[in-house]
């Protein structure tokens, strides 16, 4: 059996934070697999705004889950996540699960994740993650926010940190942590991801490990789409230069030049109601996102 630390990072969400905290209490467990959990959250607001939360939540549930609660003033996404990884060692967890403050779980959640990296022994397992709309928004703005899913157990290249487990070992063994150049741009789990499997680790996917973003609405707009095609495309090209692997960078820029001339010729199918209809207001935006890397422009996108 083994012990687990889910790790959440938090910004002034408290009252998604208490809804994802209250999906995880109502979690089955398999006790022949899961000994103990513990839940960490670490606040990055200095107001510490989740606070109030964590300590009714601590009160209403102290005999079920143990819920502990951190503040970390010094902004930064890397930073939080260095110190929920940091806070799993000391509680000398087997695995940290890594899950955001903007969803919510289901009830196999648990169970599916550490089978997964269990059964494959794996050094990290990623799970879906499903975006919940609200009813006004449109499909030409949700078919662009929906993330790919795989079949159980598929090897993968990448990870993402919405719904990821790690086996503690594998991160004392490679000795991987989230870089601070990261903090204040998103891309922290790309590059730690590219690391540890530079470094021979494995990731699987457990496709019934799901958990849902909550969307609001002024992030499903096509205005926060352009912003995020754009940080995506700047953060993958500040990696190649980072990693001075200047074969991909080469063919980055030839993929983001030709995005500039094929996404300013289809803006012209906005007006026209197909599904795709942004696609070239997108492809643009990751056009000039991948090239203002080069010159070391970066989005600040949590600063």
């Amino acid at each position: 059996m083994y012990n687990i630390v889910i790790g959440i990072p938090t910004y002034k969400r408290p009252l998604m934070l208490k809804k994802l905290i209250l999906s995880i209490i109502e979690c089955n467990l398999n006790k022949t697999l899961i000994k103990d959990v513990n839940i960490i959250v670490v606040d990055n607001d200095v107001a510490k705004t989740a606070e109030f939360v964590i300590n009714e939540l601590k009160e209403r549930f102290y005999n079920l889950y143990k819920i502990i609660y951190f503040n970390h003033p010094v902004k930064g996404i890397s930073n939080v996540r260095n110190e929920l990884i940091k806070k799993a060692f000391i509680l000398d967890s087997d695995f940290v699960v890594f899950v955001d403050d903007d969803e919510y779980v289901t009830t196999e959640w648990l169970n599916e994740l550490v089978k997964t990296i269990v059964n494959n022994k794996g050094d990290m397992v990623m799970g879906p993650v499903s975006s919940s709309f609200g009813s006004n928004v449109s499909i030409y703005i949700s078919c662009w926010i929906e993330r790919i899913n795989y079949l159980n157990n598929t090897k993968l290249n990448f990870i993402r940190t919405g719904n990821l487990i790690i086996n503690m070992k594998s991160l004392l063994e490679k000795n991987i942590w989230f870089d601070p150049r990261f903090n204040s741009t998103g891309g922290e789990d790309s590059y730690f991801g590219l690391r540890m499997i530079k470094k021979g680790a494995t990731i699987y996917w457990a496709a019934d490990a799901i958990v849902y973003e909550t969307v609001p609405e002024n992030r499903a707009n096509i205005k926060w789409l352009i912003k995020r095609y754009y940080n995506g495309a700047n953060i993958f090209t500040y990696i190649l230069k980072v990693e001075k692997e200047y074969d991909k960078l080469i063919m980055k820029v030839l993929i983001s030049l030709i995005y500039l001339i094929t996404g300013a010729f289809a803006i012209v199918i906005v007006p026209i109601p197909i599904r795709k209809r942004y696609w070239g207001l997108l492809k643009l935006s990751e056009g000039i996102g991948g090239l203002a890397a080069l010159f070391n422009i970066r989005y600040h996108a949590y600063k």
